[in-house]
């Protein structure tokens, strides 16, 4: 009598692990059959916004479906994380990160776990940040910078967009590298800070090559030095931070794109797959890194994991050191 429940027990689960399994190769097959959201946790017209329309533009045209954005603002972004989190495994959620939500378990208690329960899709590339100072500070190479805040521990200062966002954790981790103490003044967004800077109200600030680039043109901000490789052909006669003298620093933001975890790994290999061949598309490429600024990097799912984990690390690091506990 045992014997035949074993075995029917065994006939049971070998059934359904192959219905389970039919299921799960099935879905891949039809997927997509209806349209997909794609969350970005930052307002429309930032930088994160702007890189997740091309590429939910890029995927709906590959894929033919509609791949419908949404802005859910909030924390860093956090918002729109811990909503993916909880959304179905079936591939119809798909989240725009940007370096941020490696910034955010650092700065947020509430995000500790929420990048945990993410399942990395593939990266799309960096964007340089720029260190600017404003027209008032007698500095003009990013030299000139590190010495004369050096000279003027806890005097010079810097803006951002609030505490705990990539701008000000990017200028922790040029302090720290650089050894200077400078004040941070942060400010309800990237746009309040940079009207301090062209109005001569804050000293620096480091800032994405999008907004940085028309005030350096326009002569209204010094571009001292970008991170990255090679020069911006936005802003050419700006140096990297390795032709500036200060080659331990080059904190350029990545941008992503994220699922809920637990996501069939035959929907992760086909959703990796189509996001880069959306980068691979010239008219893509055009958009993203001529008009944007971006370097492109595609990549496995695998590869963008090991980038978070990494970046992640850094970022808890550059916390610690500048005495900033998560909140």
């Amino acid at each position: 009598m045992f014997k035949n429940l074993s075995k029917l027990a065994l006939a049971i689960s070998l059934s359904v692990m192959g219905a389970s399994g039919a299921v799960a190769a099935d879905a891949t097959a039809d997927y997509p059959s209806k349209p997909i959201k794609m969350y970005i946790g930052f307002s429309a017209g930032s930088a994160t916004d702007i890189v997740g329309r091309v590429i939910a533009e890029g995927l709906a045209k590959r894929l033919n479906q509609p791949v419908v954005v949404e802005n859910k603002v909030g924390a860093g972004g956090s918002i729109a994380a811990q909503d993916t989190a909880r959304a179905p495994r079936d591939g119809y959620t798909l989240l725009t990160v940007s370096s941020a939500i490696a910034v955010n378990p650092a700065v947020y208690l509430s995000a500790g776990d929420v990048i945990d329960k993410l399942q990395p899709i593939a990266l799309i590339g960096y964007l340089p940040t720029v260190l600017m100072a404003s027209s008032k500070l007698p500095v003009n190479t990013a030299q000139e910078f590190i010495a004369y805040a050096k000279k003027n521990p806890g005097i010079v200062n810097f803006g951002s967009s609030g505490i705990g966002g990539s701008t000000h954790m990017a200028m922790e981790a040029l302090s720290s590298a650089t050894g200077t103490k400078l004040v941070h003044i942060p400010y309800k967004g990237n746009g309040q800070a940079s009207a301090a800077l062209l109005g001569n109200q804050i000293d620096a600030m480091i800032e994405t090559i999008l907004l940085a680039a028309p005030v350096i043109t326009s002569n209204r901000a010094k571009g001292l030095a970008i991170s990255g490789k090679k020069r911006s052909p936005l802003i050419p006669n700006v140096p990297t931070f390795s032709e500036a003298g200060i080659p331990e620093y080059d904190r350029s933001l990545f941008f992503g794109v994220m699922a809920p975890a637990g996501l069939p790994a035959g929907l992760v290999e086909k959703l990796n797959k189509e996001i880069n061949l959306v980068l691979k598309d010239p008219a893509i490429r055009e958009r993203l890194t001529q008009a944007g600024g971006l370097t492109l990097q595609e990549g496995s799912a695998e590869d963008f994991k090991k980038t978070l984990e990494e970046e992640v690390a850094l970022w808890k690091r550059v916390a610690a050191g500048a005495g900033i506990k998560p909140q």
